[in-house]
């Protein structure tokens, strides 16, 4: 039985059509980022979602892992941009 890889990012799969949504692992977070949906930080070596449109790397952004999941189910984040 194999194992997902820890050396990068995971990916969300399904999460949104036309999305790219991984997992950065604590280890890989080398800097902060203020999330979207709650504008509040997401400090240096905390594990979080990076995520954008498919072929629009230039907009991803990167969420905190509840608030992806929040925004996901409310409808919040779509194929073409994400919504507050």
């Amino acid at each position: 039985m194999s194992r997902p890889s820890t050396d990068g990012p995971s990916h969300l799969p399904g999460e949104v059509p036309g999305y790219e949504s991984h997992l950065v692992p604590a280890f890989r977070a080398h800097k902060s980022y203020v999330c979207p949906t709650c504008t509040q930080p997401i400090a240096q070596g905390t594990g979080h979602v990076v995520a954008w449109p498919e072929g629009l790397m230039e907009e991803r952004r990167h969420w905190h892992r509840h608030c992806w999941r929040l925004a996901v189910r409310r409808g919040r984040v779509t194929g073409a941009r994400d919504v507050r």
